[in-house]
């Protein structure tokens, strides 16, 4: 559930900023829990602290009157409960699932009744017939995979709101157009609750019948009111007085920009994007650049507000070749922990084949995730995809939940408590909870308590790092520096953390070359971090190359917010394997470069980067198609398409369907060209591109340039008055496209 950027905590401040470790955690609140902590009992019998309300734990001692919180050392009467403490779950282990009963009301985050999850679908009907075509594609797959106790409702909107009856036989809809930039009556004014979703089991032909009217009803070229359609509808779920409270997810098909009603978007800023992040120098409007990832006004961060109050969670799946200005609509999927997704061709979109499986990932939602410490440090931030409590530090709210989403915690020492432990040897106590509200409408509280033990040395603290989570860390600190500043100064950011730590661990070897180790080569599991680093560059999450739009870029960097550290890694670094048939186990992790996948020709190869699986066939075998990956793929007995024998690439693949959305492809070892843009240098980690593309020559120069910057970087930490050794080779050949090379020349 909770992952630490270290395993060991700095004993003091002056440890923690010598060893320039970004210090704090990964939570993944729905993480599979072992069946012994799934306790069963209502979270009222539970003992709190009076005084910071955190819950009494396994580390606890209890005496016969008395047990001290071990979080801010306050004293508590004992209760019956725990008169014979060795059979008390809560104080045999560290982690623990229970129910929230109703009659917990006097705590904040038990207040919810059983709420049912509710499924509506919001089309934009001015799209191309392509796109309508896709959609309805979609909706398909999304209402298979739906649980049958599910509600599902369907809304399109052109220059109007249409609201579909599916109690009808025949498809129903009422419309209201859109006037002075909103509706001017409410939804529903115009439609019962009731009346606005029904039980997908129940009702699934007059589903199927209203998702085929879809067609019917598009008016290809109409204007686009997306942002009144999404506040009417969060007003409509806010105004809800049934007798249990609903939790929605919107899933929005968007073709375009809102160009009618409220928030429509007047002005394009995609050409001064591409104007001025490609030039060498920065004489370029430095405001019309900073501009680029602000909103155009906070009315969708306003939504998004309202919509986590509301319990309302917002996808937005954009199949648009134009801009679409995703830096003002992310908001909204960002702050209730919904899905923004981006794609550009509605012909071989896979929008079908991924709604199908996300829809499997939905469900849980009415999120509340805390995390506590006990003193001298505290969390001074925590971030992710959800809405920051506007009390406290500590606090986030989350309207929708995936089974993979990850939030993160900023840990620092605070003046009050002398930054350091008073206690070298005492460990550092974590508490954290999150309730929440199952698929079945059930609240459920999870708890975890974690000691971590406290060190002197740094070498301790690098010999406990987990880069994997450093990476989460530096994925929120670069994005504070894009929207505050813009994006060169994002990649600064973290370029200035990896030097700080780099510094600080050459510190800690013994000094005999005039060399500095940048491969961290005595902590072999840290050698993936520069890997790792080089990756947030060189990949759409930073790298604003001319084939991405800055739609995509926004994109990306929304599915890497939400990511946990496992998937962050595959997103950044790709995971190559081999087989030696499909049946048999994997071997050891290869390294992405060229020469590797010539030398393992003779086995099947896997290479996984998150959302796409290839699997390389050995030439001497027969050729595999590549597996028509639009459509819902299941490799079983009668898939033409399977690999023989595919026992373990088969698990595999099931087992990563889990937990994200993922395309396969299996190809031929005498084309593979599909690898390549995942395919590193062996020297670091670089992409390159398709043979014959013009930014292969610059991404293989890119890391060259990038691993000088950081070892000249070094020598002026050490000597700042010295010359640097780092040139450019010859600087009228350098690309003024490549990214890496104009932000270190602006660095």
């Amino acid at each position: 559930m909770i992952r630490f950027s270290v395993r060991k905590f700095p004993v003091s401040k002056d440890l923690d900023e010598a060893a320039g470790i970004p210090w704090g955690c990964s939570v993944e609140p729905l993480v599979n829990f072992p069946k012994e902590c799934n306790i069963g009992e209502n979270s009222s019998v539970l003992a709190r602290c009076h005084n910071c309300y955190s819950y009494i734990n396994c580390f606890t001692t209890v005496n016969k009157t008395h047990w001290q919180c071990l979080l801010c050392q306050a004293d508590n009467e004992n209760i019956a409960r725990y008169a014979n403490a060795a059979e008390v779950p809560e104080l045999k282990h560290t982690t623990l699932e229970f129910n929230i009963s109703p009659e917990a009301e006097d705590n904040p985050i038990c207040q919810d009744p059983p709420i049912l999850p509710v499924y509506i679908a919001v089309v934009d009907v001015t799209g191309t017939p392509d796109f309508i075509k896709l959609v309805q594609e979609s909706l398909r797959a999304v209402v298979k995979n739906l649980n049958p106790d599910s509600l599902f409702g369907l809304v399109v909107f052109d220059e109007r709101i249409g609201v579909y009856n599916l109690y009808c036989a025949k498809p129903h809809i009422r419309h209201v157009r859109i006037s002075n930039g909103s509706c001017p009556i409410s939804l529903e004014e115009m439609i019962q609750h009731e009346d606005a979703f029904v039980h997908v089991g129940k009702m699934h032909r007059e589903i199927e019948a209203a998702i085929d009217n879809i067609s019917i009803v598009a008016a290809q070229g109409s204007n686009r009111c997306t942002a009144s359609t999404l506040q009417s509808l969060i007003k409509f779920f806010s105004a809800y007085k049934g007798h249990t409270q609903l939790r929605a997810r919107l899933l929005t098909f968007v073709s375009g920009p809102c160009t009618f009603g409220a928030e429509s978007l007047y002005y394009k800023r995609e050409g001064n994007f591409k104007q001025g992040i490609y030039k060498s120098d920065t004489t370029y409007n430095e405001g019309v650049h900073k501009r680029l990832f602000q909103p155009q006004s906070y009315f969708y961060k306003e939504l998004a507000s309202q919509a986590s109050i509301a319990g309302v969670s917002v996808d937005l799946y954009v199949v648009a070749k134009d801009w679409v200005d995703l830096c003002s609509m992310r908001a909204v999927c960002e702050m209730t922990g919904g899905r923004l997704i981006h794609y550009t061709d509605p012909v071989e979109c896979p929008l079908p084949h991924d709604c199908g499986l996300l829809v499997k990932l939905y469900g849980n939602g009415r999120g509340m995730l805390r995390v506590r410490t006990a003193s001298p440090f505290k969390v001074v931030k925590m971030r992710g995809p959800c809405t920051p409590d506007p009390y406290t530090d500590d606090v986030l709210h989350a309207a929708g939940l995936d089974v993979n989403q990850a939030f993160a915690a900023d840990f620092q020492f605070y003046r009050g408590a002398a930054n350091k432990f008073d206690d070298q040897n005492k460990p550092a106590i974590v508490q954290v909870t999150f309730a929440y509200t199952t698929a079945q409408g059930q609240r459920k509280l999870r708890i975890q308590t974690v000691k971590i033990p406290t060190v002197q040395y740094i070498e301790n603290l690098f010999d406990t790092a987990d880069p994997e989570v450093i990476t989460k860390l530096l994925v929120y600190k670069s994005l504070d520096s894009c929207y505050r500043w813009n994006i060169n100064e994002g990649r600064v950011s973290v370029l200035d953390t990896y030097v700080y730590l780099l510094s600080h661990y050459n510190e800690t070897l013994p000094y005999e070359s005039h060399d500095f180790d940048i491969e961290f080569t005595v902590y072999p599991h840290l050698q993936i971090l520069p890997a790792l680093i080089y990756g947030m560059f060189v990949s759409p999450f930073m790298s604003c190359r001319p084939d991405i739009s800055l739609d995509q870029l926004v994109a990306f960097q929304s599915k890497c917010i939400a990511a946990n550290p496992e998937h962050l890694a595959l997103l950044f670094y790709p995971h190559l394997m081999s087989f030696e048939n499909p049946s048999s186990s994997p071997g050891l992790s290869l390294p992405l470069s060229p020469v590797t996948v010539k030398s393992v020709e003779e086995t099947y190869i896997l290479l996984d980067a998150y959302d796409t699986i290839l699997i390389l066939r050995p030439q001497e075998k027969e050729p595999t198609e590549i597996i028509d990956n639009m459509k819902e793929l299941s490799l079983n007995a009668n898939d033409n398409n399977r690999v023989a024998n595919s026992d373990m690439i088969e698990r595999y693949i099931n087992e990563a369907r889990c937990t994200r959305p993922v395309h396969v492809k299996v190809i031929n070892s005498s084309s593979p060209v599909s690898l390549c843009p995942y395919l590193i240098n062996d020297s670091g980690a670089v992409k390159i591109t398709q043979p014959g593309s013009s930014y292969d020559h610059y991404y293989w120069k890119g890391y060259n340039a990038f691993y000088k910057f950081i070892n000249s970087q070094l020598h002026r930490l050490y000597d700042p008055e010295g010359e640097s050794d780092y040139e450019y080779e010859d600087k009228e050949k350098e690309s003024v496209r490549d990214e890496n090379v104009t932000t270190i020349t602006n660095a």
